[in-house]
């Protein structure tokens, strides 16, 4: 008979993120192994994040639930600290319990941003602090996520990546409608970039100081959005650039297996105390379909690519290493040097697997 396992998480689809990716494939994993019970506060429908009110709603649901059935569970894994009161009041009804809690980059640098409910939070996060000790063990997904806590005051954590999603994209390739600066391209290779349109990732950095050195007369495309249209406005009038809006997800996967070169080329900012790449699950999914990536080596990047395996990590915002580095990939006499699609998809699947996320769980679940 399987063991009785809770997962509590405030993040779960139908909203669209990186801290739900990680929860539903934890949650897929585990239930393998355990007698899996959700406690989950869904987002909304259109992929946003429920609201402020639901949040609260949800923590004083997931107390009350505590307060009935806590010793029912002597595994109880908290999807993010924000859900800290609720373990604390597990603990005080079934000390011997084992309790895990995830941490993710934002959580931790949200409180350095300016406002009221920074100010909130950040007095919430020193709460946090002062009850650590009700969890068994700290799980941060990547490296830096993990210096970020330390920093703060947070003891010794478990690195633990997120896992690749097992449901991909069920690409046919005859029915994806390609966006048309895309299709009528000619000759020349494409470079691509997806992702929100903000500073620290990138984008324009890259189109004013890379684009225009490479070889081969390359076009970089932007798939995005932003609501900053100063930004998106520079982005547009730089030289062969593309910026081709949202793309949906069938055919974003095409252009990721057919694009020359994928590129997340962060750079630091003003704004970095604000904002972090936590893990950076797009570049483990862009290896996954056998996209040919190249990263900048900096934050959460450094955990999700495997230099040289599932893709390439150069110095942030050092232009001469971008230039010689993407124009040795662009230059078709050396392409049989590099790894093949299908090499950097099995490595992808292997280095991010979802067995190597369960086992270190169990292992936290089921030490003494």
């Amino acid at each position: 008979m399987k063991e009785k396992l809770l997962l509590v998480s405030r993040k779960w689809p139908p909203a669209i993120g990186g801290m739900e990716t990680y929860a539903v494939e934890l949650a897929r994993g585990l239930q393998k192994i355990y007698d899996l019970d959700l406690l989950v506060l869904k987002g909304e429908s259109d992929g946003r994040a429920p609201g402020l009110m639901r949040y609260a709603l949800f923590i004083l649901r997931a107390g009350f639930i505590c307060l009935l059935r806590a010793r029912s569970y002597d595994r109880v894994i908290f999807g993010d600290l924000v859900l800290y009161p609720v373990a604390c009041l597990h603990r005080l009804l079934n000390p011997k319990a084992r309790r895990l809690v995830v941490l993710y980059g934002l959580d931790l640098v949200y409180q350095k941003r300016q406002g009221l409910l920074s100010r909130i939070y950040r007095i919430y996060l020193s709460g946090f602090l002062l009850f650590q000790n009700s969890f068994t063990s700290i799980i941060a997904i990547s490296s830096h996520t993990n210096r970020l806590a330390q920093s703060i005051g947070v003891r010794s954590s478990v690195v633990v990546n997120p896992a690749l999603p097992e449901t991909t994209p069920d690409i046919d390739r005859n029915q994806v409608t390609f966006p048309d600066s895309w299709t009528a391209l000619s000759g020349a290779p494409r470079i691509l970039y997806f992702g929100r349109l903000v500073p620290r990732k990138g984008a324009l950095w890259f189109a004013r100081n890379v684009v225009p050195t490479l070889c081969r007369g390359a076009a970089f495309f932007v798939a995005g959005d932003s609501t900053n249209s100063m930004y998106k406005s520079e982005l547009r009038n730089c030289p062969r650039t593309y910026c081709v809006g949202r793309i949906d997800s069938i055919a974003l996967a095409r252009m990721v297996e057919a694009a020359d070169v994928v590129v997340m080329p962060n750079v630091t900012t003003s704004d970095d105390a604000l904002d972090v790449e936590g893990f950076g699950l797009v570049a483990v999914e862009t290896s996954a379909l056998g996209g040919r990536l190249v990263a900048a080596g900096i934050e959460g990047l450094t955990d999700a690519v495997v230099d040289g395996v599932t893709g390439t990590l150069l110095p942030s915002g050092d232009v001469n290493a971008w230039t010689a580095a993407l124009n040795s990939i662009l230059m078709t006499d050396r392409r049989e040097r590099l790894p093949s699609p299908a090499e950097i998809a099995s490595s992808a699947r292997d280095y991010f697997s979802s067995i190597k996320q369960t086992s270190a769980f169990m292992k936290m679940l089921e030490s003494n």
